[in-house]
């Protein structure tokens, strides 16, 4: 694919062109080390670094044009235009280049502090039941036809180049509806800005990444930019809508002064899709409702009742664009558990153990409360807190733990570049603040304090690990190490005695 550099920078309207350049466009980059010979290079100022530094290393590797957000020298050859904001114009150009997939698809975006991965994997799951061709772009994979592969990348949505590729891989699929999650992060950074959404999901919003957005009032707004974006989507045959949560004051709140039409979720307040549910003998869910279209009954092997919230959202989603419920409905019997998400480890030992991705305190309090219903004996829990990130939660994750576990094991959870016990010990202070509540251990090797807990654990007890779920490796300081949840907890149990499950 090539495109005269001028063409391509159109896309911001705001880009002014200072030479044209004349070798053609191949690509759009952002880095430097995956920059190829023809690519144009988009200028950036990030956190901790700015990309304008490289612009001299992009024109050495072959860069056929740079964008940047300040004067650039470079030979007439190469095409040259400035822009206000380099992230804008990345997304932009990224979209431009490949087509604008995104107005060639239905598109749902999926964001919320918790359960967007599951609820994303619903919706693709029930569209398939009515022979929709869905793609899904999620924290843990990207599904493009009936492949679905890694993504590479620990970012739950992708750099705005990265999206529109696989978005254009969808088209090329035959895939008729893309569906996204869609995190904080990518929102507040321009990664999808200008992309076209059709349906926008809310699960909730509570306390998250106040290390990016400064404050509660910053992450709200960033999290409700899903919803400006449906707005500014223009009118089609596929329509629009919002599926929000009544049950979150926040979620909820934002219907106040939505342009699109808006459909509400929820278990306990008046809502257009009202589910109840209970738990099984075997711990499955059996969720049923009202709606729009008609009463429903759901019998699915996911857990807890977070996911009887995300199988209402997913279904009002569903419902949104098909007109029914019946077959997506029926084809949640079958829907396969994801990975890290409320997911139970057998290995023939008396005790419950269950692998969560929770790791933000509101998720945290959920999965314990859950958890205490069904355990007999003792709760006791596995987690740690992200380093370089949103430090207020770290005596709040304390302070849920010490309220509704018995024990606490405090573990690294990507330290990054923070002494690992400091974060530790600001999540122990939370907990020990909190008169009566749980005991605490340190042990920061995630494998021994895995172990650990599997070997004080006796018959009826449950252990949760939680904060890694799917997460293929721990981040340290300049150095990072492979990483599996689950077959940590098999390899625990197995060192504790217990056979195959």
């Amino acid at each position: 694919m090539n495109l005269p550099f001028a063409a391509l920078v159109v896309a911001d309207p705001l880009a002014v062109v200072i030479q044209p350049g004349t070798i053609p466009v191949t690509g759009v980059a952002f880095d430097t080390r995956d920059l190829r010979p023809g690519d144009v290079f988009v200028c950036r100022r990030g956190f901790n670094l700015d990309s304008h530094a490289y612009i001299e290393a992009a024109l050495q590797a072959g860069a056929a044009g740079i964008v940047a957000e300040r004067a650039v020298a470079a030979s007439p050859d190469v095409g040259v235009a400035l822009v206000p904001d380099g992230r804008r114009a990345l997304a932009a150009l990224a979209r431009c280049f490949w087509g604008y997939p995104d107005r060639r698809l239905g598109m749902v975006g999926v964001t919320g502090t918790d359960g967007k991965t599951t609820t994303t994997r619903l919706i693709g799951w029930m569209l398939r039941a009515y022979g929709v061709s869905t793609g899904e772009l999620t924290t843990i994979s990207v599904r493009i036809g009936s492949a679905e592969r890694a993504k590479g990348t620990r970012l739950t949505t992708p750099e705005a180049p990265v999206a529109a590729k696989y978005l254009h891989a969808m088209v090329d699929a035959g895939t008729d509806w893309a569906v996204l999650e869609v995190a904080s992060h990518a929102l507040a950074l321009a990664r999808v800005d200008g992309f076209n959404f059709n349906r926008a999901v809310v699960t909730n919003v509570t306390h998250e990444h106040l290390d990016l957005h400064g404050d509660l009032a910053g992450y709200r707004r960033a999290k409700r930019h899903l919803l400006e974006l449906l707005d500014a989507t223009p009118d089609g045959p596929r329509g629009k809508a919002a599926v929000l949560n009544a049950d979150d004051p926040v979620a909820a709140g934002f219907r106040a002064g939505l342009g699109a039409p808006v459909i509400t979720f929820g278990l306990e307040q008046p809502a257009d899709v009202r589910a109840t549910f209970r738990t099984e003998a075997s711990g499955a869910l059996t969720v049923e409702g009202t709606s729009p279209w008609g009463a429903w009954r759901a019998e699915t092997p996911l857990l807890g009742s977070i996911n009887a919230a995300n199988v209402a959202a997913a279904l009002a989603c569903v419902g949104s664009i098909t007109g029914e419920v019946g077959p997506g409905v029926a084809a949640l019997a079958e829907f396969p558990p994801v990975p890290g998400r409320m997911e139970v480890v057998r290995r023939g030992q008396p005790f419950q153990v269950v692998v969560d991705f929770a790791h933000t305190p509101h998720a945290l309090a959920g999965r314990l409360t859950e958890l205490r219903a069904t355990t007999a004996g003792r709760l006791i829990v596995v987690f740690g807190s992200a380093g370089e990130q949103d430090r207020a939660k770290r005596p709040m994750l304390g302070a849920v733990a010490a309220r509704l576990a018995d024990l606490a094991v405090i573990a690294d959870e990507d330290p990054r570049r923070e002494p690992p016990r400091d974060i530790a010990e600001a999540i122990v202070a939370g907990g020990r603040a909190v008169p009566g509540g749980a005991a605490f251990e340190i042990v920061l090797d995630r494998r021994q304090a895995i172990t650990y807990a599997m070997r004080l654990a006796r018959a009826g007890d449950t252990v949760l690990l939680t904060g890694k779920g799917h997460e293929p490796n721990i981040i340290y300081d300049g150095y990072e190490i492979p990483w599996n949840e689950r077959q940590a907890a098999e390899d625990a149990l197995a060192a504790a005695g217990y056979g195959p499950g």
